[in-house]
């Protein structure tokens, strides 16, 4: 699911537990990554929340996040930058991912 800027900043304010994918459709690695993360998303029934965010459309939210690579994936708990890592995820390293997170 794709979020907006408002939409992230609220979430994180709320201290949200969040994974968020930056990503734009010019990239290749991103496009790789991009079915597995939104499988992952879709079989999601915990209280982690998981979107993808366009860095094109959402030029100021990646700024101030610093993202300078994509794909990037940021977590946050408790409206706090919990992690970031960059390049492509396996299927398997996005359910870990979010099992950390769960459990975090």
């Amino acid at each position: 699911m794709e979020i907006t800027t408002i939409e992230l900043q609220e979430k994180i304010n709320n201290g949200e537990k969040l994974i968020v994918e930056f990503w734009a459709e010019w990239c290749g690695p991103c496009r790789m990554m991009k079915p597995s993360f939104e499988k992952v998303s879709s079989e999601n029934t915990s209280e982690v929340q998981m979107y993808t965010m366009n860095i094109d459309h959402n030029r100021e939210a990646s700024a101030s996040l610093g993202i300078r690579s994509i794909p990037t994936i940021k977590v946050f708990n408790m409206g706090q930058d919990a992690g970031t890592i960059v390049g492509v995820l396996s299927e398997s390293q996005i359910n870990n991912l979010l099992k950390e997170v769960i459990n975090g």
